[in-house]
């Protein structure tokens, strides 16, 4: 063989090594894919936010395909109310390594069930979200996106919304994504509005913590009494060392309505130099508590500890600019308040000495009318040569300057005295503390309603007793009837309720004050039922699994296999008061209402204060043949929710799907629904047995 030949050889069979490499890398990628699409289908909820359902992934040597439906879960919810937005997605992967990116993504996401069909009826039914991207070497997804031409036409009104597209990129912590409309118009009602070139922009450097640049622009906006041009709302937050910083920043280039006209207006508004571990604890409990609503006495500890941190390390805020042209003049103007470092972290927080504020405003040109400028006169502003007006004032322990004359700050520093009283009780007490029913007042009582006595309560012991067990580890237990609640005669108005030693006396009580709508007494329950103290916290991370788990059994309508998974999620975490009150949902859904009431009744000992433990206690009572009681108790769950309107929705949905297989149900919602919302209340007497 000749030296050439050697050569072609040598050469062939590298480059079949290097192409045997390649299509080995492409197969790879196409198994990590599906492995990492797999992976995150697994995933609870909890982490991740999403549902993933019925994944279907076909997988060749170079491509796959697969399709899934996604449901944005709401940790928080209550479970009153409609499905959560839910999407069908179908995509395609191309995994032939490519020196631009290893993995090629074509995608489409269309709604589904409720949110499908309120779209279907709105728009049509070919709402569809589509784009193509591709998975860079580094895992970051990028991805092209457009919408079609969304219209409207119902009643007169009309909506035409221009075909739109943009851009989403996601990192391991960044997050960018752009959109843009070319037209929006809408008519109706003798009115039209019409914007043009709308652009959102998002590009955040840490989307957990915040940090990045957002902004809003709209170039051109026409209604039926004016226009605008060059609106932009732009937000900036940035790290600086161990302080954040935000800005916002509302411009307009041109506006003319009602015959006035402004141009270039800007106003900035910002918080400089807060302490960045205070606001990221602040809002990890922000997320993990829904809002603050639900804390243990240990997270309220640690939220009032950051908070107080937050104030005591100093910050600033205020509007640094405001200006622009208004008609044939012009303003310029701006208020920063500083709240200066404490010397004490752990000293009382007094806003006298830690805040100090400046403000100016200074008019030019004729902005005002002579009746306006007279006024602004008179308020002390003062008049310069070229006739423009100036008013300024500075506040600085407890002295106000105001256009250079010191006036007397006592009554500020009164005001911020209460505030300081305020503050501090916030700071010092604990939630126990903080929700107790006040002191009663030394007036003279409300006289009694003739057909009514005073309550007389019997004594109660004074140290509270063990808690209750949430519920019974083994696979079938021995469940102890919760015994007919007796609604106690009405009270006097402003006696005080009497102590319970346990959540089962203290649901005694609380029914009681329900059967006379004494709010004031349920709030006092509330607080004695916080001071029984709490089982320990136990393994947080596979409870909270087991709480997914349980979920999905509930969503596939096997409300035993939840009931079971519950149960030994809270055996994981006596102290997770949503598995407690999931538990007791489902099973009342089993057809255990009896067992239902029992573990719902001890979860009120976790928080009494919760609606989406109420009212699966109602639903318990009533199918326990305990009618009254049930009524009381989804009484107190409606005085509990933090959304009334979405409370009475599922009560007036509950009534009319329940008549026809549980009637007790329907009669319960029913009768409450008519007793909140129309005042009709029922008469409760105590029930036999």
């Amino acid at each position: 063989m000749s030296k050439d030949n050697k050569k072609i050889l040598i050469a062939a069979g590298g480059l079949g090594f290097v192409v045997a490499g390649w299509l080995g890398a492409s197969v790879y990628v196409g198994s990590v894919a599906e492995r990492e699409i797999r992976a995150f289908a697994a995933k609870p909820s909890s982490e991740t936010g999403v549902r993933v359902r019925n994944l279907q992934h076909s997988s060749g040597l170079f491509s796959a395909t697969g399709s899934f439906g996604l449901e944005v879960v709401d940790q928080c919810s209550s479970g009153e109310g409609g499905q959560s937005p839910a999407l069908e997605v179908e995509y395609s992967l191309a995994n032939l390594v490519l020196p631009s990116a290893p993995l090629r993504v074509t995608w489409s996401a269309k709604p589904t069930g409720e949110l499908a069909a309120a779209l279907a009826e709105l728009f049509g039914p070919s709402l569809k979200l589509q784009g193509n991207g591709d998975v860079s070497y580094g895992g970051d997804f990028r991805s092209a996106m457009s919408l079609p031409e969304l219209a409207l036409d119902q009643g007169g009104q009309k909506l035409t919304i221009a075909p739109s597209s943009g851009s989403l990129a996601v990192g391991k912590t960044a997050l960018a994504v752009n959109w843009g409309i070319d037209k929006l118009l809408t008519r109706g009602n003798g009115e039209a509005v019409e914007l043009g070139k709308i652009a959102l922009d998002v590009d955040l450097k840490n989307r957990y913590l915040g940090t990045g640049s957002s902004s809003l622009s709209i170039e051109r906006i026409a209604t039926s009494h004016g226009s605008a041009e060059g609106f932009r709302h732009a937000t900036l937050v940035t790290e600086d060392g161990e302080r954040l910083n935000a800005q916002v920043t509302e411009s307009l280039r041109a506006a003319s309505f009602g015959g006035e006209t402004v141009k270039d207006l800007t106003l900035e508004m910002a918080i400089r130099d807060l302490d960045k571990r205070s606001i990221e604890t602040i809002s990890r409990l922000f997320g993990d508590t829904c809002g603050l609503q639900n804390m243990t006495a240990d997270e309220d500890e640690t939220f009032r500890k950051a908070l107080r941190t937050l104030m005591t390390q100093g910050f600033s805020f205020g509007i640094p600019k405001l200006a622009g042209t208004v008609g044939q003049g012009s303003l310029d103007g701006k208020l920063m308040v500083e709240a200066r470092k404490s010397m004490s972290a752990s000293a009382p927080i007094s806003l006298a000495n830690m805040l100090k504020a400046s403000g100016e405003m200074v008019l030019k040109g004729k902005v005002l009318d002579a009746g306006k400028l007279q006024t602004m006169q008179a308020m002390g502003f003062t008049q310069g040569p070229d006739g423009s007006l100036k008013g300024s004032f500075e506040y600085a322990e407890g002295v106000l300057r105001t256009n250079g004359r010191i006036f007397d700050g006592s009554a500020m520093q009164a005001s911020l005295g209460g505030a300081d009283q305020v503050l501090n009780a916030f700071l010092d007490k604990p939630k126990l503390a903080r929700n107790a029913a006040p002191a009663p007042s030394l007036q003279a009582p409300a006289p009694i309603i003739a057909d009514e006595e005073p309550e007389v309560a019997e004594a109660q012991p004074a140290a509270p007793a063990a808690p209750a067990p949430v519920a019974a580890p083994a696979a079938q237990p021995a469940v102890l009837p919760v015994p007919p609640v007796p609604l106690a005669p009405p009270a006097q108005p402003g006696v005080a309720a009497a102590g319970c030693a346990s959540a089962r006396q203290c649901l005694v009580q609380t029914l009681g004050a329900a059967a006379r709508e004494d709010t004031a007494t349920v709030f006092a329950v509330a607080a004695r039922i916080e001071e029984l103290g709490k089982p320990a916290l136990g393994n947080r991370a596979v409870s909270r699994k087991l709480n997914t788990e349980g979920l999905e059994a509930l969503k596939a309508e096997d409300p035993a296999r939840a009931a079971e998974l519950f149960r030994k999620g809270l055996a994981e975490n006596p102290r997770d008061v949503e598995l407690a009150g999931n538990l007791g949902y489902a099973l009342v859904k089993a057809g255990k209402p009896q067992e239902a009431a029992e573990v719902l009744t001890a979860a009120l000992q976790l928080d009494p204060r919760r609606s989406s433990t109420w009212t699966p206690l109602a639903e318990a009572l009533a199918l326990s043949g305990r009618k009254d009681e049930s009524q009381a108790a989804l009484w107190v769950a409606y005085q509990w929710s933090g959304n009334r309107e979405k409370s009475l929705a599922f009560y007036t949905d509950r009534a009319e799907k329940e008549r026809a297989t549980r009637p007790a149900l329907a009669d319960m919602y029913g009768t409450v629904l008519a007793w909140v919302a129309e005042g009709r209340k029922p008469r409760l007497t105590v029930s036999a047995g």
